[in-house]
C-alpha cells in the first residue's frame, strides 16, 4: 500500500513539474511576442512622425490632393504643401516619396522641394519647386486663438458677430443652386445651431481659402466642423427673419477643433 501511494505521488509530482514546465514557457512566449509587437509598434511609430528642422525624405500614400496641398497619412500631424504644381490631383492614391523643407514656425506643415511618384518601372520625378512657398492662406493652432466662438442665439442677436472681424462657428455645410437672371450658381451656407440644438440661423459663405478647401476634402467622413471665419456684412433684418441668413463669411480655415 504504501508502494502504490509512493508510485502515485511521485507520477503527481511529475506530472506537476511538466505542467509547471510548459506554464513558463507559454508565458515567456507570449511576453516575447507582446514585446516583439510594441518594438515593431514603436519602431512604426517613430517612422511616421520623426520630423526634424531643415530638409527631411519620407514616402507614403497621397489620401487627398486639393489645391496645393497634400494629406499623406504617414506624416502623421502634418499638411504637405506643393507651391505651383497644376495637376496636384493627379497625385491622389499615388504612393509618393517627398522631400520637404520643415520650420517649427509653421508646426503643422511641410513645404515639398521635390516629388518622385510611384509608375511602372519605378519611381519618377514629377515635380520640383521653383517658386517661393505662399504661406497667405495657411492657418495654424497658434493663429486659431485668433478666431473666437461666437455664441449665435437667433436671428435678432446680431452683437454675437457684429463689431467683430474674426471668429469660429460650428455648424454643417448646405449648398444650394440658385439662379441670377439667365445663370445659376452654387451657394454655401452654414448652418448653425443653438445651445439646445435648434436652428438658429445661416451664415452666408462667400469664398473660401485653398487652405479650407483642401480641409473640406480632408475630413469628408465628417459632417459637421468648426469654421473658422473672417466676417464681412449682416444680412439686412427683413431678410433675416424670412431666410434665417444671419451674415456673410469668408472661410478661412476648418477643423474637427
Amino acid at each position: 500500500m504504501i508502494f502504490k501511494n509512493t508510485k502515485r505521488a511521485r507520477a503527481l509530482g511529475i506530472a506537476a513539474v511538466c505542467a509547471l514546465t510548459l506554464a513558463i514557457v507559454f508565458a515567456g512566449g507570449v511576453a516575447c511576442k507582446k514585446g516583439a509587437e510594441s518594438a515593431a509598434g514603436q519602431a512604426a511609430q517613430e517612422k511616421m512622425t520623426t520630423i526634424q528642422e531643415g530638409l527631411n525624405e519620407f514616402q507614403g500614400t497621397v489620401k487627398v490632393a486639393s489645391t496645393k496641398y497634400l494629406y499623406i497619412p504617414e506624416i502623421q500631424g502634418m499638411d504637405v504643401l506643393v507651391q505651383g504644381m497644376s495637376d496636384l490631383a493627379s497625385l491622389e492614391g499615388k504612393a509618393v516619396k517627398v522631400v520637404g523643407d520643415f520650420n517649427r514656425e509653421r508646426p503643422s506643415l511641410l513645404v515639398a522641394n521635390t516629388i518622385e511618384a510611384q509608375e511602372e518601372g519605378g519611381y519618377q520625378s514629377v515635380f520640383t519647386r521653383t517658386e517661393e512657398p505662399d504661406f497667405s492662406d495657411y492657418v495654424d493652432l497658434k493663429d486659431r486663438t485668433a478666431y473666437p466662438a461666437l455664441k449665435i442665439v437667433n436671428v435678432n442677436k446680431t452683437d454675437a458677430w457684429e463689431g467683430k472681424t474674426l471668429g469660429k462657428v460650428f455648424g454643417k455645410l448646405q449648398k444650394q443652386t440658385v439662379t441670377e437672371g439667365a445663370a445659376s450658381k452654387d451657394m454655401y451656407r452654414l448652418a448653425v445651431n443653438d445651445d439646445n440644438g435648434k436652428l438658429a440661423g445661416y451664415v452666408i459663405l462667400d469664398q473660401f481659402s485653398d487652405y479650407s478647401v483642401y480641409y473640406l476634402k480632408k475630413l469628408r467622413l465628417f459632417d459637421s466642423f468648426w469654421f473658422y471665419l473672417n466676417i464681412r456684412s449682416t444680412v439686412e433684418a427683413k431678410a433675416r427673419v424670412k431666410t434665417k441668413d444671419l451674415f456673410h463669411a469668408d472661410a478661412a480655415c476648418i477643423g474637427l477643433f
